[in-house]
C-alpha cells in the first residue's frame, strides 16, 4: 500500500500525490457502499493496478484534521481568499463570511488583494487597515503583472492551501 493525497477529483476520478508523482485512482467499490467519500486534500492508501500508465485504486481514507461539506476539502491548513479590487469590485460581506467561516473550520484566512495597479492607495490602505487591525494576514497581489507572487509562494510552503474568490477576481495559479 502506498499513502498519498489527493490533489484533484474530477467525475469520481482522483489524482493522488504519492512523493514525486501523481497517480490516476478510482475508489474501491466497497467505498461507495459504506458511504465513504474521498475528497481533495484527504490522506488516503492506494493500491497500484497499473504501473506505467501510474493507476491505483484508492483502498483506505486516512483520519482527517478537518473536513469542510462545502466545497468539500479536508486536511486544509491555510485558505487564501482573493478579492479584486476593481471588475468586479469587492465584496466584503461574502469576505467577511468566508474568514468567519474559515475560523469556524480552525484554518489559517490569507486576505489576498489582486489587481491592486487598478486601485487608488488610499483604497488599499484602508482595507489593510480594517483586517490587519483584527488580526488578518493581508497581501497584495496584481496576478496579471506577476507582482507579489513571491510574497504568496512564501506564504504557501509547507501548508495545504485553498484558494477562493468570486468569478473575474484572477485566483492566482503557482507552479
Amino acid at each position: 500500500m502506498l499513502k498519498g493525497q489527493i490533489i484533484s477529483n474530477i467525475s469520481n476520478l482522483y489524482q493522488v500525490q504519492v512523493e514525486n508523482e501523481t497517480i490516476e485512482c478510482m475508489p474501491k467499490g466497497k467505498m461507495k457502499q459504506e458511504e465513504i467519500s474521498p475528497v481533495v486534500g484527504d490522506y488516503v492508501e492506494i493500491e497500484m493496478i497499473e504501473n506505467e500508465n501510474k493507476k491505483g485504486i484508492i483502498c483506505n481514507v486516512l483520519p482527517r484534521s478537518m473536513y469542510s461539506k462545502r466545497p468539500k476539502l479536508a486536511n486544509l491548513t491555510q485558505i487564501v481568499f482573493v478579492v479584486s479590487l476593481k471588475s468586479p469590485k469587492p465584496d466584503l460581506l461574502l469576505l467577511d463570511k468566508q474568514l468567519a467561516y474559515a475560523q469556524y473550520l480552525q484554518i489559517k484566512p490569507i486576505i489576498c488583494l489582486n489587481k491592486v495597479d487598478l486601485a487608488t492607495k488610499e483604497q488599499i490602505q484602508k482595507l489593510h487597515e480594517i483586517y490587519e487591525a483584527i488580526g488578518y494576514l493581508v497581501i497584495n497581489t496584481n496576478a496579471k503583472e506577476k507582482e507579489g507572487i513571491e510574497q504568496l509562494k512564501k506564504i504557501l510552503c509547507n501548508e495545504i492551501t485553498a484558494f477562493s474568490g468570486n468569478s473575474g477576481v484572477r485566483k492566482i495559479y503557482l507552479n
